[in-house]
């Protein structure tokens, strides 16, 4: 919007919500306005950016002329390590986020990792989110912080790439493709899928935690637990109590994350781009749709008849529907969803 006056301050943000300092961009970097934004501010009158398309995809819209997409998840990291640094000398405890703008479009590899692996530009903008990671674990070393620091890595969705049969045309042989060709690469390993969907790929993700003495190394579990989770974990690790009117669907990690008894929590529910909700309780998911609700075919729609039910201790790649052979698990899932949903609140 060229009536927006870039030079007058942002008046919401996390410098407003807490944070005591803030160094970010207004949305994922596929979104204009592309700048930087330090404690509320804009850092740099703007420019125009023309679109582009896929894999360097970027909108139509005013761009800071200190912020090139190439350099934007490099240019994080520094002001992220930075601060380590800074904060480390303090005797007080800190919390960094650190949400990545990558490998989220548009997807463009800085110059140094092209051509880093060989499966296209995506692949080696997966490679420069690892490399970004091991710069904070870095600094966090080289501070002297490392062991009295807990850090969280994880996503909030699936990766965007389609999986192809193999020998169809894909991403490596053309990087205009959004998908890989199987025997290439699976972006979401054996989930169904891809971001946005209701299905196993669009929810399921990495979620790990490094925590030196309280956390035993390799360690898994394979309960279920949500992004949500992790309000009352850092509420239970500073000792904080949590207000009844907060986190009403958060549950500590705690117990969990060091091997001590105590952890439940209850279903995790979680929906698609277009609101297909799906309800997880132990092996069992229900999906209260008749599709992916998203971006894989068929879509369906959210509450169509017949739903889905999957036992996902058998079947992590949703493959069989066990709607017919298990209908009063599908029932009494569908009640606890709808019980939960017209609860507002699982805790």
């Amino acid at each position: 919007d060229q009536d927006i006056d870039f030079t007058q301050g942002i008046t919401d943000g996390p410098h407003t919500r807490g944070f005591d300092f803030s160094f970010i961009i207004p949305a994922s970097l596929d979104f204009p306005p592309y700048v930087y934004i330090r404690n509320g501010q804009i850092t740099r009158n703007v420019t125009l950016q023309s679109a582009v398309s896929f894999p360097g995809f970027l909108r139509n819209g005013p761009k800071g002329r200190d912020l090139q997409p190439e350099d934007a998840l490099d240019d994080l990291t520094a002001e992220a390590t930075a601060y380590i640094h800074e904060r480390a000398e303090r005797d007080q405890p800190f919390l960094l986020y650190f949400p990545l703008t990558a490998p989220h479009k548009p997807t463009l590899p800085h110059p140094r990792f092209v051509g880093a692996t060989k499966l296209g530009p995506y692949g080696d903008f997966v490679h420069q989110v690892d490399w970004t990671v091991g710069e904070v674990l870095n600094a966090l070393d080289a501070a002297g912080v490392a062991d009295n620091t807990v850090v969280f890595y994880t996503s909030d969705n699936g990766s965007y790439m389609y999986r192809l049969d193999a020998g169809e045309e894909d991403h490596v042989s053309d990087a205009t493709i959004q998908s890989f060709d199987e025997t290439h690469h699976t972006s979401n390993g054996a989930f169904r899928g891809t971001k946005a969907d209701i299905w196993e790929a669009g929810h399921h993700v990495p979620f790990f935690v490094r925590w030196p003495g309280r956390v035993r190394a390799g360690s898994q579990t394979d309960e279920t637990i949500c992004l949500t989770d992790f309000f009352a974990t850092a509420a239970e690790i500073v000792g904080a109590s949590l207000p009844r009117d907060a986190a009403e669907d958060s549950f500590s990690l705690l117990p969990l994350m060091t091997g001590k008894p105590g952890w439940e929590r209850a279903p995790v529910i979680h929906h698609s781009a277009s609101g297909m909700f799906a309800i997880r309780d132990g092996k069992w998911k229900l999906v209260a749709g008749n599709g992916s609700g998203g971006r894989q075919n068929p879509k369906g729609e959210p509450f169509g008849r017949p739903y889905q039910l999957f036992d996902l201790s058998e079947d992590i790649g949703e493959t069989t529907d066990l709607l017919g052979k298990s209908p009063d698990t599908a029932k009494r899932l569908e009640a606890e969803l709808e019980r939960l949903r017209d609860a507002g609140r699982s805790r």
